[in-house]
């Protein structure tokens, strides 16, 4: 994001203390602190999709009758990780330590 897009986001009423040279948000004197903070926002977003997701799943399969709570319990026991969830976990991990590989200002 360029320097301009950051400042056009900024509320107006923002200290400018707030913010490091490059414009982007500073809360702790360490910035990898501010990008851990960023990490850890990354997670709760991914989490909290991830739970709207599958409780809308298991609504609609209980609603369809297709299964029951604990059918579905029992196939998540009995899953079997595949190439495919191994590249899905990578690229999940990826996006949630992204803010800790951002280059330091």
């Amino acid at each position: 994001m360029m320097m301009q897009d950051r400042e056009d986001l900024r509320p107006a009423d923002a200290p400018p203390s707030l913010y490091g040279p490059d414009g982007s948000v500073r809360v702790f004197d360490d910035p990898a602190m501010d990008r851990f903070v960023g990490v850890v926002l990354n997670m709760a977003s991914e989490l909290w999709v991830a739970r709207e997701q599958i409780a809308n799943l298991r609504d609609l399969l209980a609603r369809k009758g297709v299964a029951t709570d604990a059918e579905i319990r029992a196939l998540l026991d009995e899953a079997q990780t595949d190439g495919q969830r191994d590249q899905e976990a990578q690229e999940f991990v990826n996006r949630l330590l992204a803010p800790l590989r951002e280059p330091q200002s």
